[in-house]
């Protein structure tokens, strides 16, 4: 009888064990898309937070193979700028629909081109990259980006304004909840 309790009681913890899964795991068992429009309030609050007066920027983009935004829009996501157009301040979400594959095809890209792997504070994303602090783009101008695969979809923050990952966690945040099942 008490082989018996024992059997029973060893079963009933490996079948326990056996259907729990860690918070990430699941969280990343879920795929969601790129949103299909630009007008998302929690970005234009994100982007207002950092720079007051900031709204979404209708951009007629003309995207070029090879870039960034050719993937991203090619990928069946989409492009969003906020910020103040007439003072040339603020930032471009992207956002891609990718599988891994895609996605390590693009980080090993980037990490080419000298960006760096980080984990992301707060957020489950599957993996991220961004340019190192204090970089500039070829115009000399300051530049901040960051690249994260999450629920299947890429998405990558820019902007000249932010200085660092703390700044920009608001608008990353506001781009992840943007993101539709």
């Amino acid at each position: 009888m008490k082989s018996l309790k024992i059997t029973a009681l060893l079963a009933t913890l490996t079948l326990l064990a056996g259907c729990s899964s860690s918070s990430s795991e699941s969280a990343q068992s879920i795929v969601m898309t790129s949103p299909t429009a630009c007008e998302i309030q929690s970005l234009v609050d994100a982007f207002d937070a950092a720079v007051p007066g900031s709204q979404y920027v209708p951009t007629a983009w003309q995207p070029s193979e090879g870039t960034d935004l050719y993937d991203a829009i090619n990928s069946g996501g989409i492009a969003c700028s906020y910020g103040i157009q007439v003072a040339e301040v603020g930032g471009t979400v992207l956002f891609g629909n990718l599988d891994l594959a895609q996605w390590e095809k693009k980080k090993a890209q980037w990490l080419q081109a000298g960006q760096i792997a980080v984990d992301l504070p707060g957020i489950d994303e599957s993996d991220a990259v961004m340019l190192k602090e204090g970089s500039t783009g070829a115009d000399e101008m300051h530049i901040w980006g960051v690249n994260l695969f999450i629920h299947g979809v890429w998405i990558q923050v820019n902007a000249s304004f932010l200085q660092n990952l703390d700044e920009a966690l608001p608008i990353i945040e506001a781009a992840i909840s943007a993101l539709a099942q």
